[in-house]
């Protein structure tokens, strides 16, 4: 691979795209779709505690420019083979905006509001840099962070590496100390690193591996109530979902005590309502990962998540314990083959014959947790992520058809997420009963998991 060069502005130019950024490029749906759409944006909201420097701010937010190329990355997609260019730091927009009182509403929701009202916005990823901020103030000390960055440059564990890297950059303007920031390496490191690691013989036997786990099945679909359309006319809905604390305590207790993560049972739960909505007992349900299976690369910002298809026999389980075994069992196995999804696509083309069917709709599964504790996010007096939405949503930022189903565990112990489902292809009180019926099944399987599992 030539060693990429530099214009004389400081751009370095021509660098190959990440597997994952070619799977994302092969989704491309033009200007308002796909994954490098104006409208494929990831957006968080914090709320700070105490006065807050602007400059400092403006600065920290240019630093965390500086510090990560991808955020002042442009993928050129209509080269042949695409690639990426790479451009000097430059300032973040930043946005200072008065929040009133408002008598009808509550400071929390105004500060929703202003979430959704990023989330509703677009941005174009062929100008850089590709992070914008708005400050919404309610007084001199109680302020709203909302950060916007394009998906294409994203994920959620770089969300949460930005906002960790701007406290830690605010610290050091106000303070005039250092950063207490790690080393890290940058996306196009990785990217090479990726690239060599193609032709490595153990890359060949994790292809072997899908090629035999998903022999004869199909990718996880859901029914849907119309026939997907070849073009949708809306954007995504969202139905928004709250588990209770002591329903994920007992989750977790269990996941425990048989070895396994949370998200090994929450997917056996999974695994249950499949069965309901469909009757299959071997669902093949593909579920995001972080994809950041190599420490040197823990502290880089760029795209890294992948998909993953789990595939559990729980034909011959008699309970919901066992079937988190043979969950237990499918993830480690998928985790110590894990390769990109579109390469496991390729090798097994009719895993992926769902997108033929019109009458069913693909389904993804994601769960975020958090990588940092609170100290690490802090800036002036406290943060805190704002993770619970308790307003309705009209729409999503665009994503690939079909319905994505998200986990988010919280500080409070509680499990909050959303659906994201477009109307073209699903009633809305369908999805509202699927998210009822898992949490009635996921809540029978923790308290009493040594029960008949059909019988949930």
């Amino acid at each position: 691979m030539t060693e990429p060069s530099h214009e004389p502005d400081g751009t370095l130019n021509r660098f190959p795209l990440s597997f994952t950024q070619e799977f994302f490029c092969s989704l491309d749906r033009g200007d308002l779709g796909g994954a490098f759409g104006l409208r494929f944006i990831m957006v968080g909201g914090w709320r700070i505690a105490g006065w807050i420097d602007v400059a400092a701010l403006q600065g920290a937010l240019d630093d965390v420019v500086a510090r990560h190329e991808l955020l002042r990355t442009v993928v050129i997609r209509d080269a042949e083979p695409p690639y990426q260019q790479v451009h000097p730091p430059c300032p973040v927009p930043l946005q200072i905006r008065d929040l009133p009182p408002a008598a009808d509403r509550s400071r929390e929701v105004r500060a929703e509001e202003l979430i959704i009202e990023a989330e509703q916005s677009t941005m174009t990823p062929r100008e850089v840099p590709l992070l914008r901020a708005v400050l919404g103030k309610f007084d001199d000390r109680d302020s709203v962070l909302v950060l916007t960055v394009h998906h294409s440059a994203s994920d959620g564990w770089s969300m949460q590496l930005i906002m960790r890297d701007l406290a830690a950059f605010y610290a050091a303007r106000a303070t005039s100390r250092p950063p207490a920031l790690p080393s890290m390496r940058q996306y196009r490191e990785y990217v090479a690193w990726q690239h060599a690691g193609a032709a490595d013989p153990a890359a060949d036997d994790a292809l072997q591996y899908w090629r035999e786990k998903l022999r004869g099945g199909r990718s996880f679909g859901l029914p849907n109530d119309r026939p997907v359309p070849e073009q949708h006319s809306r954007p995504y809905s969202v139905h928004n979902y709250v588990i209770d604390a002591d329903v994920m305590a007992a989750a977790s207790t269990l996941a425990n005590g048989m070895r396994s993560s949370l998200f090994m049972v929450l997917l056996a739960a999974f695994n249950v309502l499949a069965y309901q909505i469909t009757g299959t007992t071997g669902p093949a349900i593909r579920a995001f990962t972080t994809g950041r299976n190599e420490p040197q690369f823990q502290d880089t910002m760029g795209l890294f998540m992948n998909l993953v298809p789990f595939r559990t026999d729980i034909g011959g389980c008699a309970t919901f314990r066992e079937i988190v075994t043979r969950t237990r069992d499918t993830c480690v196995e998928a985790y110590a083959h894990e390769i990109p999804i579109h390469h496991i696509e390729l090798a097994v083309p009719e895993f992926m014959e769902l997108y033929e069917d019109a009458r069913m709709s693909e389904f993804v599964l994601g769960m975020f947790q958090p990588q940092f504790d609170g100290a690490a996010l802090q800036i002036a007096d406290g943060t805190y992520a704002i993770d619970e939405r308790v307003l309705p949503e009209p729409e999503h930022p665009d994503i690939p058809s079909g319905l994505v189903w998200n986990l988010s565990v919280l500080p409070s112990g509680e499990l909050t997420g959303g659906v994201l489902f477009n109307l073209d292809e699903f009633d809305e009180r369908t999805v509202v009963g699927w998210v009822s019926d898992y949490r009635r099944i996921l809540s029978r399987s923790v308290s009493e998991p040594d029960q008949e599992w059909k019988a949930l």
